[in-house]
């Protein structure tokens, strides 16, 4: 497949954070009648998406199996020969963040022309914020913005305030939204579970503990991909032949050990995990309560 860039948007004119509708006045509350509802899952938008793992473990592949015409923002990944070869998946390169607010725009404003977006990855996102920020200050030959020592309290929390508010802008897009991020150990404290202050380890997104903690609240499903080798036992001719098979797989099942959630209703039982997964299979999972 040709590699595809799309055009980048003319700077917005409008504010750059999207605004808060203004507070209704009281001659336009509704104070009588049928107020307006919907039963539970029904007339929802799309839905939003966190897939992470370490590098080579399917994530880019499975986004790209999402429906209708795919644009992936490569923020500095490279990463695009895993879907060369799928039809209806555009690419745009990130190389600053102003790129990425400018997309934020066009899609706003352009509602319709893709139907999913790919952030690839958020961490990669996370990175560029943090290196615009070591510009504006004097390091230390051989330092690098984000080495110890680099960043004030301040500075991540510029960081982390700006990413949130992105998140969040991307999220509420009109399409499926598409967050890749590579994957962390963090060790937590087990308050209920350990008197011994025993540090129990937890894998999530590699983003900052506070970014990460709103960009899992803010998506419906939130899977980790690894690969799995088995051996495959076959009677051939008489003989026993042993093969050993790889297996892409993503978690997607309550884990002790590792960030995985779908929103779904009670009834809806989950795998473990799904090997090979694809859109269609997991929104399957999804809406066997329907």
């Amino acid at each position: 497949m040709t590699r595809t860039i799309t055009r980048k948007s003319e700077r917005a004119t409008t504010s750059r954070t999207p605004s808060r509708s203004s507070r209704p006045s009281s001659r336009t509350r509704q104070t009588s009648g049928d107020l307006p509802t919907r039963k539970p899952g029904k007339g929802k938008k799309k839905r939003s998406w966190l897939f992470y793992g370490r590098a080579g473990t399917g994530k880019s592949t499975l986004a790209s199996t999402f429906p209708g015409k795919v644009l992936f923002l490569d923020i500095r990944d490279e990463g695009d020969d895993s879907y060369s070869d799928v039809e209806g998946v555009e690419v745009r390169d990130i190389t600053s963040w102003e790129e990425l607010e400018d997309t934020y725009w066009w899609l706003k404003q352009n509602p319709g022309v893709y139907s999913t977006v790919v952030w690839d990855t958020v961490t990669q996102a996370q990175q560029l914020l943090v290196e615009e920020i070591g510009e504006r200050k004097k390091l230390k030959k051989g330092k690098v913005a984000g080495d110890w020592g680099t960043m004030t309290k301040q500075d991540w929390g510029d960081v982390a305030s700006q990413l949130k508010t992105w998140i969040t802008n991307y999220r509420d897009l009109p399409m499926e939204v598409v967050f890749l991020a590579q994957d962390r150990v963090f060790n937590m404290d087990d308050d209920e579970g350990s008197a011994e202050g025993v540090i129990d380890p937890e894998v999530g997104p590699r983003l900052s503990p506070s970014v990460k903690s709103h960009l899992c609240a803010a998506v419906s499903v939130i899977g980790s991909t690894f690969i799995r080798r088995r051996e495959v036992v076959k009677k051939v001719e008489g003989k026993t032949r042993r093969k050993e098979v790889i297996e892409y797989c993503l978690r997607l099942g309550p884990s002790a050990s590792y960030i995985t959630k779908i929103r779904k209703a009670k009834s809806v039982d989950l795998p473990n995990f799904i090997a090979d997964p694809s859109f269609e299979e997991i929104l399957e999972i999804i809406q066997q309560g329907d």
